[in-house]
């Protein structure tokens, strides 16, 4: 981060000077005393479970050359303190203010499933090239939007952010604070419905980001997906289409999956007007080649040949708890645990039956969480695609995720074969007691359910590289 002055600062955040001099320089921005450096303001936010304000005395002990806060308290300090209304929109304020100071390109990337893997997949493509910041890992809310903002320098050229919400407005305000000029869109599923009610109001909540971008911005969408390609009349940024579709801007064809027990491969070939160029994914997962699809439209605009980016993506890492394969003996474990959602969950389950065709598979499931009245039908759906499907055995873990195993057994599924827990540990036990050699296992659930701590207590899991 390019420091600040403390003027600059309280000029930005709407602040009042309760304590110390308006004199001075920051060096950084920090919201957790553990970690806060000598120079930085700390910025005391208010969550769910802690209030900033309750360490700040830490981050003074520590170093902090400011701090801002919202409850006025006795602080015995030297340091600058600025009292204002709200901590988070200071802090959001602060970002925008930061921003403004340099001129990058920025692009949005949002979507209901891919964005983080899409955003991985542009960050890639565009350093081959330029010098680019990127969200890193999943920072893409309302904290960590701004957080990522104080990593641009005078050198940065492009910026790439990933922008999740879970309630209408949130995109909004992302996109106020970071000022794109180019967004992606990846695709509309079945997510956050416990805020959001139904899938219209999800599209509604993406669609925010075009509507914050210039005139004379680009909009990347999936022309592949129904909902988005139903607004396509009403944007009027320049729209760049990819998907399967042959009226696409940027087409997948020719998509070949490796055979079973062969190295984990995709190939296709991205045909661009004229030019086409053949590209391989070292993954398991045909809806990560749409994930390339949207990076490579992105790409394509800034000048990055199809030549360079089929060897960048070719040497492309996925991010870890998505699709990662693991070993166990010799046991196969495909961690999907990162996030889940009915639509990520549907297409996991697939392509896990799909690449262990002829293996005994079993499928550790968690809840897919805020999906709100709709919680129940959306989990029961997947325990029927289960019970229809050539899997062995079924593990729940989590209070909805119970819906999944009810249904399965209704299903026709061996009732013998499907267990549900709420402890991870106890969950894990079964696991091992089930597992022969050979076996596949897939896991899958939501971020918060946390069920790669499942093969934690398996003893010398190790990773198969891709």
């Amino acid at each position: 981060m390019e420091r600040l002055t403390m003027k600059e600062v309280i000029r930005a955040v709407r602040g009042e000077l309760i304590c110390g001099s308006q004199q001075g320089e920051i060096s950084g921005v920090s919201i957790d005393s553990r970690t806060i450096k000598k120079g930085e303001i700390f910025f005391a936010l208010k969550g769910e479970r802690f209030d900033g304000h309750d360490f700040l005395q830490e981050a003074i002990d520590k170093g902090a050359k400011a701090a801002v806060i919202s409850k006025k308290k006795k602080i015995t300090t030297k340091i600058t303190i600025i009292n204002v209304t709200h901590t988070l929109t200071a802090l959001q304020e602060l970002a925008k203010f930061y921003r403004q100071k340099f001129n990058p390109v920025v692009v949005g990337v949002t979507g209901s499933n891919g964005k983080t893997t899409a955003k991985d997949m542009l960050k890639s493509l565009l350093s081959s090239k330029y010098r680019v910041v990127a969200t890193p890992g999943n920072y893409n809310n309302i904290v960590g939007l701004p957080l990522t903002l104080f990593e641009i320098s005078p050198e940065t050229e492009f910026l790439v952010l990933e922008m999740g919400a879970n309630h209408a407005g949130e995109i909004k305000r992302l996109a106020e604070i970071s000022l794109p000029q180019m967004g992606v869109i990846t695709n509309i599923g079945a997510t956050h419905l416990q805020f959001f009610r139904c899938i219209s109001n999800v599209l509604s909540a993406k669609m925010e980001l075009v509507q914050l971008l210039p005139r004379r911005g680009k909009i990347v969408l999936n022309i592949d997906d129904a909902h988005l390609k139903s607004q396509f009349e009403k944007i009027k940024q320049k729209i760049i289409t990819f998907g399967t579709n042959p009226q696409a801007d940027v087409r997948a064809s020719n998509v070949v999956v490796s055979s079973p027990g062969e190295k984990e491969k995709l190939s296709f070939t991205i045909n661009v007007g004229r030019d086409r160029e053949e590209f391989n994914l070292y993954c398991i997962g045909r809806y990560n080649i749409y994930n390339a699809l949207a990076a490579i439209s992105v790409a394509k605009e800034f000048g990055v040949s199809l030549s360079l980016m089929a060897d960048v993506l070719g040497k492309f890492k996925f991010p870890k708890l998505r699709m990662e394969k693991l070993k166990y003996g010799e046991v196969t474990i495909v961690n999907d645990a990162y996030n889940a959602n009915p639509t990520s969950v549907k297409a996991v389950l697939s392509e896990f039956i799909s690449s262990f065709p002829s293996q005994r598979k079993i499928v550790i499931l968690g809840d897919m969480l805020e999906l709100g009245r709709m919680s129940r039908k959306f989990h029961q759906e997947i325990g029927k695609i289960v019970a229809t499907s050539p899997i062995y055995s079924l593990i729940t873990i989590g209070e909805d995720a119970q819906f999944i195993a009810q249904a399965a057994g209704k299903w026709g599924m061996e009732r013998n074969n499907i267990f549900s827990f709420k402890d991870k540990k106890v969950a894990s036990r079964k696991l091992k007691e089930l597992l022969k050699p050979k076996d596949a296992v897939l896991i899958k659930g939501s971020r918060k359910i946390g069920l790669e701590e499942v093969i934690k207590f398996l003893p010398k899991i190790s990773t198969i590289k891709m």
